[in-house]
């Protein structure tokens, strides 16, 4: 185990990682709040629809800016030697990992439609969605590549230096990501299931990020999910339905209990392929 993710290069929980988590937290939110003061009256069409989905997903640059300097900077780490294990990147891991969620994902879709058609309305106009789908999927990337590269990468590695590291590297880090997507307004309509539907995501997108030795793969799986709630389907009470996003279908209203129990399952296949994997390599 001690060859797997997170151990190489070191950043030690203590009052230096601490305090750069701090600085990357800052510059995070200082960036964007003065991104979107300076933008926003410049351009007024900025402040609703497809326009200001693209002023906010722009600002997640701050994000990836706070981690650079931290690593760079206060613990001498190449950026690109934090960013990839063996100084390269994994295109064909992240494709890998893409691919199989995404599809794992229109499986789900395909069920829930099954069991529930009357809470589903089509929506899919070509042009308009293809138009939506080519500006989203890139400021999608940036988005889910920067919250990876804060949680999986740079809190990852921060509590892998304490007894039983790869337990609180993925505890603290799940917790961490459920407190701040699980507990905004528009998830905690759904009561508990919200916060415990990021827990268990996060907590999966942690034992990949383990198990694969890096962060293509648990990128390309957040990507996977992030797009295809952005352009795939939709729901009723969905703040990207207001920013202009186009849906191939409508999900009247959204049944987090269903969701939940959607990704367990997922979670439960990938924890048993694992394990038959460990087992046949071992024989």
């Amino acid at each position: 185990m001690g060859d797997k993710y997170g151990l190489q290069p070191k950043i030690p929980l203590g009052f230096k990682s601490l305090a750069g988590l701090i600085i990357i937290l800052v510059i995070w939110q200082g960036g964007s709040l003065v991104w979107l003061s300076l933008i926003n009256p410049l351009i007024p069409a900025t402040r609703t629809g497809l326009p200001s989905f693209i002023t906010l997903f722009l600002s997640f640059w701050f994000l990836i800016l706070g981690v650079f300097i931290v690593t760079r900077y206060v613990f001498k780490i190449s950026f690109r030697a934090f960013l990839f294990e063996g100084n390269r990147p994994y295109f064909r891991k992240f494709a890998k990992y893409f691919l199989w969620y995404f599809l794992a994902l229109i499986v789900y879709l395909i069920v829930d439609i099954a069991i529930h058609p009357q809470a589903f309305t089509r929506t899919f106009d070509p042009l308009p969605w293809l138009g939506a789908f080519l500006v989203a999927a890139p400021l999608v990337l940036i988005q889910v590549s920067s919250e990876e590269i804060l949680f999986r990468g740079y809190m990852y590695r921060m509590f892998r230096s304490l007894k039983g590291g790869v337990f609180w590297s993925i505890f603290v880090t799940s917790l961490t990501f459920a407190l701040v997507h699980g507990f905004n307004p528009e998830m905690l309509n759904y009561g508990v299931w919200g916060p415990l539907y990021y827990l268990l995501g996060a907590f999966f997108l942690g034992i990949v990020a383990y198990r694969t030795n890096g962060l293509a793969a648990p990128i390309g799986i957040h990507f996977a999910m992030n797009l295809f709630n952005t352009t795939i389907w939709g729901y009723g009470s969905s703040t990207f339905e207001s920013m202009g996003l186009k849906s191939i279908v409508i999900r009247e209203t959204l049944d987090m209990s269903f969701a939940f129990f959607g990704i367990f399952v997922i979670v439960i296949s990938y924890g048993a392929f694992q394990l038959w994997k460990d087992k046949r390599n071992r024989s």
